[in-house]
């Protein structure tokens, strides 16, 4: 297998189609044996799964961060929905719900 990178990759989409390319010429010389491969081959298919596996995981990280976020969120409204249900002033149920609304947009 003769390993195409002409730049590196710096999107998504460039991994993924060098990646598509891997495992297209891996599986079309699938019935050659391991000790066939040569180093450049054995490397570059390598450093296309970890760059492959970097992109995954800075996904994760993006993703978890998000979660977070919204968790956060989550509890700011709980917090002003107790305020406002446990609440006898009309003006701080009214705030406090004015606020929730504001929360969710």
């Amino acid at each position: 297998m003769k390993l195409r990178i002409d730049k590196l990759p710096k999107t998504d989409e460039d991994l993924k189609e060098i990646q598509q390319e891997i495992e297209s010429e891996h599986h079309h010389h699938h019935h050659h044996e391991e000790e066939g491969q040569s180093i450049e081959e054995v490397l570059g298919e390598l450093y296309i799964r970890l760059q492959s596996l970097e992109s995954k995981s800075k996904e994760l990280e993006d993703s978890s961060e998000t979660c977070k976020e919204e968790i956060s969120r989550i509890y700011k409204i709980l917090g002003k929905m107790l305020i406002a249900l446990t609440t006898k002033d009309e003006n701080e149920k009214i705030k406090n719900l004015k606020d929730i609304l504001s929360t969710l947009e």
